[in-house]
């Protein structure tokens, strides 16, 4: 089985590094990437000259080749870009590809050269890639959550706009001016968006990607309906922003009530770790066998396998939908 494995893994390794390679130079020797640099960096110096503001680094991502490529043909790339809006994070979705695609490439050679159990590699390099995952993933929960809280207050805000004469694309736009991070940003990045010449309904609909929230899709079906059938669109966005703080309440109780099973699963998922770390320093020679000795690798399989399935358990459990 060794025998295949080494020359499949290094071919990988080998394919990993010539990708690499591929858009270091694309990044930063490319002579249309720089031409392409420098017609954008003249947009953005006209829009900031009328007081408008574009990403320039969104804008060129949008144009690179193998980027556009890799979002058309793999939904995997599509969804880390899309969590990567979401969490807003400094770090294109292309470059944090290669992060990890190099993080995996060199856990692979190091454990192969020390000729590491394959499957306990294989872990790792997995349980290294999910880091930046999953906290790209808390980030945008986070940002939700911040975004969530706003948004009643932010739809009385467009409704007495809307009501003193104001069109619901300015009052948008004024959202983003007076409103903080992370809602001021994403309405004035739909405000852009429709200056540019996207449709209401198309910068809308790419606002509630980037977001992903409940309270927030409300709102933009109700405002795509309103946009395409007429009516009054204040009215609206009262009933909307009262039934927000009533699911803000109902979610804050359930919060509270299902503290104790969130406790519990946090207290059992930790336990385990706990314990070998006392037995570590206590006596470390009793349980060095668990990794030392090739009959407790399967036990450590099993185990773990057992306490994710009980993680999800526990979280299903305690996760009461609202």
């Amino acid at each position: 089985m060794s025998t295949f494995l080494i020359p499949f893994i290094a071919f990988v390794a080998v394919l990993l590094i010539m990708l690499l390679l591929y858009w270091v130079w694309e990044r930063f020797f490319d002579v249309s990437k720089k031409a392409k640099k420098q017609r954008v960096q003249a947009i953005n110096n006209a829009v900031h000259s009328t007081g408008q503001n574009v990403k320039s680094a969104s804008s060129v991502g949008q144009g690179s080749e193998l980027e556009s490529l890799l979002r058309a043909r793999s939904k995997t790339f599509k969804h880390l870009d899309l969590l990567v809006k979401r969490s807003h994070s400094p770090i294109p979705a292309m470059r944090l590809m290669f992060i990890m695609l190099a993080s995996i490439t060199i856990v692979l050679i190091i454990g192969l050269m020390k000729q590491t159990n394959i499957f306990l590699l294989i872990a790792l390099a997995a349980a290294i890639d999910a880091i930046p995952v999953l906290w790209l993933s808390y980030l945008a929960n986070q940002r939700c959550k911040a975004f969530e809280k706003k948004m009643p207050e932010t739809l009385d805000y467009i409704s007495r706009s809307l009501r003193v004469g104001h069109s619901l694309t300015s009052a948008m736009g004024r959202v983003g001016k007076e409103f903080p991070d992370p809602i001021g940003t994403e309405f004035k990045t739909v405000f852009d968006e429709i200056n540019f010449g996207i449709s209401f309904k198309e910068a809308i609909g790419q606002l509630s990607d980037r977001v992903k929230s409940k309270d927030l899709n409300f709102m933009v079906i109700a405002l795509i309906i309103q946009h395409d059938t007429g009516g009054n669109i204040a009215e609206l966005l009262d009933v909307l922003s009262v039934t927000m703080r009533e699911r803000f309440k109902l979610r804050s109780k359930v919060h509270a009530l299902s503290a104790e099973g969130r406790l519990s699963a946090m207290i059992l998922g930790s336990l385990p770790f706990v314990l070998i770390g006392i037995m570590v320093l206590m006596n470390y020679d009793y349980i060095s066998v668990l990794w030392t000795e090739p009959k407790g690798h399967p036990l450590l399989y099993i185990g773990g396998g057992l306490m994710v399935i009980g993680f999800i358990l526990i979280n299903r459990l305690s996760d009461i939908k609202v």
